[in-house]
């Protein structure tokens, strides 16, 4: 028999032949052109432009199943996960079925499922703008209204003041969203890999800035040691969440969690896939286990090669945000032997606008420690050096009145 891998990411970054070099089997790759050149002996490669919009990838599928069979397909990224479970169930395949993709995706769903088992926070579907009257009327300000199918925080707004909230309503609600009461407190970050209902492997991560700052703020993501408390009880929390949702099969995933000054843990969302922002890269710096990896070769029923419970180090990866301006200087190196990654996302002379998702960065920067205290003494050391080597120009607005300009964005 045969794989399909449906595919969207860059070679570098997916890298299935290497993952699958044990497997006994043909491989065929449905891809993106982002996957750059083909060069690996895949049995069948096709190019779909326009990706995530192309029907021609489910339609080309059907038509391959019918002239070459395959007994799996394999999809990494969200925006595929339901594209692959209407196929799996078109053709009776193994793998995740359209019950729990659309769970996992869809979040009002997936709180509706969630909510009688761990607690969450009130939250409405919205189909017309009086569903958002009535909900404000009901659990005042602020609130969050978001797409139910969002991904990386993009188009989700806080809303805090009646006037933003006429604001909402003068350009168009719009469709696919809910809305849900805003959570004060920190928030928690847990990603693993999942065999069914049941975690297999889990890494805590706390982000120092609070919920959707991430836009407008520089953030760190600390893996946080599986000996701590916070650790033990976040994976409980969890387990509690992937219980409620209709099983996945093997699948990674990647949950937030809210932790509010009463010390009560609230759900926020979760996805069966593996976490963007290279917060996967710091679990792999921190555990020596590549998820997307063990992702690929468990749904094809190969060994895994599973984490030590309690690693040498911890890791954590700082985000830098980008903000309107110019970028006059970034380093392409940075001098400290405990950074293991560092990608600068801009070039000198780039014109910058605001960030639009959590992973819309200027730069990542991966570090490692031997816990929290030199962890954290690092990034310190970290934001100093950037401080004197990043020089982002600010954008300036038009000045109509003939006042001093007014400067926007972060200085």
């Amino acid at each position: 028999m045969a794989v399909l891998i449906l595919n969207q990411r860059r070679r570098a970054f997916a890298p299935y032949l290497t993952w699958l070099e044990d497997l006994d089997e043909e491989v065929y790759l449905y891809t993106s052109p982002a996957y750059g050149e083909i060069t690996e002996p895949f049995a069948l490669v096709q190019v779909f432009d326009n990706w995530v919009s192309n029907d021609r990838v489910e339609i080309d599928a059907l038509r391959l199943y019918e002239e070459h069979p395959y007994r799996l397909i394999i999809a990494l990224d969200e925006s595929d996960l339901i594209r692959a479970a209407r196929l799996r169930e078109r053709l009776h395949l193994p793998g995740q079925q359209l019950e729990s993709a659309v769970a996992y995706r869809d979040k009002a769903v997936m709180k509706s499922l969630v909510s009688p088992q761990v607690s969450c926070p009130a939250f409405r579907r919205l189909a017309s703008p009086l569903h958002l009257y009535d909900f404000v009327l009901e659990h005042g300000l602020p609130v969050v209204v978001k797409p139910v199918d969002g991904m990386g925080s993009m188009n989700t707004d806080i809303i805090q003041t009646q006037e933003q909230l006429n604001g909402v309503w003068e350009r168009g609600l719009g469709s696919g969203l809910m809305v849900e009461a805003y959570v004060e407190g920190e928030m928690y970050e847990i990603d693993g890999l999942m065999m069914g209902q049941e975690i297999r492997f889990a890494s805590v991560g706390k982000y120092s800035c609070k919920p959707l700052e991430i836009l407008r703020q520089d953030c760190f993501v600390e893996l946080l040691s599986p000996g701590c408390a916070v650790y033990e009880r976040l994976v409980h929390e969890v387990q509690q969440v992937i219980e409620a949702l209709p099983s996945p099969g093997v699948s990674t995933f990647h949950c937030e969690m809210f932790h509010t000054p009463e010390d009560e843990w609230v759900f926020c969302e979760i996805a069966s896939r593996t976490a963007g922002g290279r917060i996967s890269e710091s679990v792999s710096a921190m555990y020596d286990v590549d998820l997307n990896r063990e992702w690929v070769r468990g749904q094809c029923g190969l060994p895994l090669k599973l984490p030590v419970p309690r690693p040498s180090q911890v890791a954590g990866v700082y985000l830098m945000p980008k903000r309107p301006g110019t970028v006059e200087t970034i380093p392409q190196t940075l001098p400290f032997e405990w950074v293991k990654e560092y990608v600068p996302r801009v070039r000198a002379g780039e014109q910058l606008d605001a960030a639009h998702s959590s992973v819309d960065a200027v730069m990542t920067v991966i570090i490692v420690g031997e816990n929290s205290a030199s962890l954290q003494a690092r990034l310190s050391q970290l934001l100093r050096y950037l401080e004197q080597e990043v020089q982002i120009l600010p954008a300036y607005k038009e000045d109509t009145t003939h006042e001093a300009p007014v400067i926007s964005g972060k200085q």
